[in-house]
């Protein structure tokens, strides 16, 4: 019974999240329904009383909500924020754009999809967060749709085949997605390389391979692309856009190059390297800003890392919850002797409850403590000597699967500002952010059972 109420709390999160309820009141409702039923169904709270139950559960005990809350935001407020700042800097000099048009421009108008799908995946592997790069190459996609004629409702498709795949989990990627689970294991971004890069290139041959199909179909079907009054805006917003001050193309691309260096090549600390890479982007980007704004374009910066940390952090406080009730400790027992393999146990803990959440970094957040608590434990002896580079890459890739069902707010977001809706957009687009990483994290874990690389000898 009480592993069945912890399963309808989850499923009360996705309904709450799915039903349009922010993410933070979804996660406090979900727990004060995972304790109240807790208490009056299997006697969880007898001893002290339901109301105190409740209340402990919330605020007061170890494994509360706030406790939960409190500790994600707390270990991971550098990576969020840092980052967030680092993509407001490439979004407001300009420097997305630079980087973008020259990208359009060496390719050719007419390549759109090799174009779009190498603008976002060179945003994101150079740091730029998901979410900013959407709003930096929605006006050029739009632009690109309208020569190709290629249908609208495929935005959504397009810019999550660049952006929002293989340049989350790749080795070296600074998005959170990759720092969160090497941090967590103490290994480096880089780790498990060649393998990793192999399954990544396998991915961009699947998600590649379908858009280019799904398109031709389209077009065979008699779909053209239908420029709205919104998106006559958008284009005319962007041709009115000041452009004289934006960084060339070159000087761009700096600040990501050294990131990227400073993460994987000199191995500074992740909060470190976020922070050079910030000064460099200042440095270069400096005569674009207008320095009216600066302090507020900075506040921007830091507030929507600091929104999106809580978001996750929110959720991560329901599992914090969930923890605390005495039918937990089951489950995790029934995950253990279930999948007794770690990474296999990892990548199906972590994708599952990136599912429920919506999140990839609230799902990591949630699953690393109860593999490391019953797979590995004291990470420094690794008494049980699990591989912890090639763990670390198949979670950042199992985060990158089910966090894209319908309810993920990116989701919702990008369907909707791109004036569609899911019937005529998810589908597509959850081949290439859903099916294609479920398949790549498949073929992983058969090769790293089949090889036997789950133990270091």
């Amino acid at each position: 019974m009480g592993i069945f109420l912890i399963l309808l709390s989850i499923a009360l999160v996705v309904v709450l999240v799915f039903r349009g309820v922010p993410v933070f009141y979804s996660a406090v409702l979900a727990s004060l329904f995972c304790l109240l039923t807790a208490a009056l169904f299997t006697g969880a709270g007898v001893d002290v009383g339901i109301s105190n139950y409740i209340v402990s559960g919330m605020t007061g005990m170890e494994a509360s909500y706030v406790k939960g809350l409190g500790n994600y935001f707390t270990n991971n407020f550098c990576i969020f924020v840092l980052g967030a700042i680092f993509g407001k800097l490439f979004d407001d000099s300009g420097a997305a754009d630079a980087i973008a048009e020259a990208i359009v421009a060496r390719l050719g108008a007419k390549a759109v999809i090799p174009a779009i799908l190498l603008v976002g995946a060179v945003l994101t592997y150079g740091g730029v967060s998901v979410f900013v790069a959407f709003f930096a190459m929605y006006p050029l996609m739009l632009s690109l749709f309208k020569e190709a004629d290629i249908p609208r409702r495929l935005l959504p498709l397009y810019y999550f085949a660049g952006a929002g795949t293989f340049t989350g989990w790749i080795p070296g990627s600074p998005q959170a997605h990759n720092l969160l689970p090497s941090t967590a294991l103490g290994v480096s971004p880089t780790a498990w390389l060649v393998p990793g890069a192999i399954f990544g290139l396998f991915e961009v041959v699947i998600v590649a391979g379908f858009v280019y199909w799904y398109t031709n179909r389209c077009k065979k079907n008699g779909e053209h692309y239908q420029l709205t009054e919104a998106d006559e805006k958008v284009v005319a917003q962007r041709a009115a856009k000041d452009t004289s001050k934006r960084p060339s193309w070159i000087v761009a691309v700096i600040p990501m190059v050294i990131l990227i260096a400073v993460l994987n090549v000199v191995k500074l600390p992740v909060p470190v390297a976020l922070l050079v890479g910030i000064l460099v982007a200042l440095v270069c980007f400096f005569p674009s800003f207008d320095m009216a704004k600066f302090w507020s374009m900075m506040t921007d910066g830091a507030m929507g890392g600091v929104s999106s940390l809580f978001n996750t952090a929110a959720i991560v406080g329901f599992g914090s919850v969930v923890q605390a009730v005495p039918a937990y400790a089951t489950l995790c027992g029934m995950l253990v002797n279930s999948v007794s393999n770690p990474i296999v146990a990892s990548v199906v803990t972590v994708g599952g409850l990136a599912g429920v959440t919506g999140s990839g970094t609230g799902g990591i957040g949630l699953a690393m403590p109860v593999v490391i608590e019953n797979f590995i434990g004291d990470l420094a002896a690794n008494v049980n000597h699990v591989n912890l580079a090639a763990l670390s890459r198949c979670t950042s890739i199992a985060a990158l699967t089910l966090d894209s069902l319908p309810h993920c707010g990116l989701v919702v977001t990008v369907i909707s500002y791109t004036g569609n809706n899911h019937k005529s957009s998810y589908l597509p687009m959850a081949v290439v952010n859903v099916v294609a990483p479920v398949i790549t994290v498949a073929l992983m874990l058969l090769f790293i059972v089949v090889t036997g690389q789950t133990y270091l000898v």
